[in-house]
């Protein structure tokens, strides 16, 4: 018997769809969980994940080590600029590390995602 997956090029994990994945930090976990929060209120994200980290920089000649929250957003392209502003407008930070990069995902999950961002 055949252990190869019955699947067809018509199923849904056949097909895929591109999001945007946006990554900033934060200094603190309330700071991380309001931003998340309101991301997600305001529909320019449907998924902020949150995980503690630490980060080691120069700033001003000194290297520092700071203990900080990456949040990661799932977005679709068309919310991008409003999810930026979102973002800038809440941040604490004078130069906020914001970036982005496409991912791809099955068409399921980009039907979901659709249903929750609006651009």
């Amino acid at each position: 018997m055949s252990t190869l997956s019955t699947k067809t090029a018509s199923s849904p994990e056949s097909h895929w769809a591109t999001l945007c994945v946006v990554t900033t930090t934060v200094g603190h976990s309330g700071e991380a969980e309001d931003m998340a929060r309101a991301l997600v209120a305001a529909k320019a994200a449907a998924c902020v994940q949150t995980e503690r980290i630490t980060s080691y920089y120069e700033w001003d000649g000194v290297l520092q080590s700071s203990p900080e929250w990456r949040l990661v957003c799932k977005t679709l392209p068309e919310a991008l600029q409003r999810l930026t502003k979102l973002m800038r407008d809440q941040h604490s930070y004078e130069v906020p590390q914001i970036t982005m990069r496409t991912e791809r995902c099955l068409s399921d999950y980009a039907k979901w995602l659709k249903q929750q961002v609006q651009a």
